[in-house]
C-alpha cells in the first residue's frame, strides 16, 4: 500500500480513496502488509493514520512532547484522536488487522510521513526497511510578521510508543538497503513471517 502525502484540503478525498482501496485489499486475506512512506514529506498526518488505522489497532502510538506537556495520538475505536480531537469520524474503518507489517521509508519520508512512521515503532510484528527518513519529526507552528512573512518554530518533538523521542535527525529503520532494493527486502521478510 502506496501512502503519499496529503494536506488538509484534500483530506476527505485521501480518506475516502484510501479507506476503499484497503477495503479491497482486505478482501485478498493478505498474511501481510507493505506501507511504502518512500518519497512522503508530510502535510497532514490525520488522514495517513486514519487509512493504515486498521493496521496500526487500538491505543497510542505517538506522542507531541514541548515544553508545555506532552500530546498523545493514537487510534480509539478505531478512529484516530489527536489530543482530544477525533479525525474523520464519520467514515467506517475497518476492523484491527493482526498481519504483520513491513513499512518502507527513505530520504524523502519527512514530517507527517515520520510521524505515520512513528505510529508504527514499537509494535509487535513490524520491520521497517529502506533508508534514514529526511529527520523532520517535529510540530511547527506558524507565526506571522509584521511585514507579513511567516516564521515557522518547531514547538514540539514526537516521540514513538515506548517514549523514545526523535526530532531533527533522520529514523533510521530496521533494516537498511537500497532504496529500489526495500520492497524486495520487505516481502522477503513477510514471507518468513508467514
Amino acid at each position: 500500500m502506496v501512502l503519499p502525502e496529503t494536506d488538509t484540503r484534500n483530506g476527505r478525498a485521501y480518506v475516502t480513496a484510501g479507506l476503499k482501496m484497503l477495503r479491497g485489499l482486505i478482501a485478498g486475506r493478505p498474511t501481510g502488509w507493505v506501507v511504502d512512506l518512500r518519497g512522503n514529506q508530510g502535510g497532514d498526518m490525520h488522514p495517513m493514520l486514519t487509512v493504515v488505522a486498521s493496521l496500526l489497532g487500538e491505543g497510542e502510538k505517538g506522542r507531541f512532547i514541548s515544553p508545555h506537556g506532552e500530546t498523545s495520538w493514537g487510534i480509539r475505536r478505531g478512529h484516530v484522536y489527536n489530543g482530544g480531537t477525533t479525525a474523520f469520524r464519520w467514515h467506517r474503518v475497518p476492523g484491527a488487522r493482526n498481519q504483520p507489517v513491513a513499512v518502507l521509508v527513505d530520504g524523502g519520508t519527512a514530517s507527517s510521513g515520520e510521524a505515520v512512521l512513528i505510529s508504527f515503532l514499537g509494535a509487535e510484528d513490524t520491520r521497517t526497511f529502506g533508508a534514514p527518513t529526511a529527520g523532520y519529526a517535529t510540530a511547527n507552528e506558524v507565526f506571522r510578521l509584521p511585514d507579513g512573512a511567516r516564521l515557522a518554530i518547531t514547538t514540539a518533538l514526537m516521540a514513538d510508543r515506548t517514549g523514545r523521542t526523535y526530532g531533527n535527525a533522520p529514523i533510521a529503520p530496521h533494516t537498511l538497503v537500497d532504496t529500489e532494493d526495500a520492497l524486495s527486502a520487505a516481502i522477503e521478510w513477510l514471507a518468513g513471517r508467514a
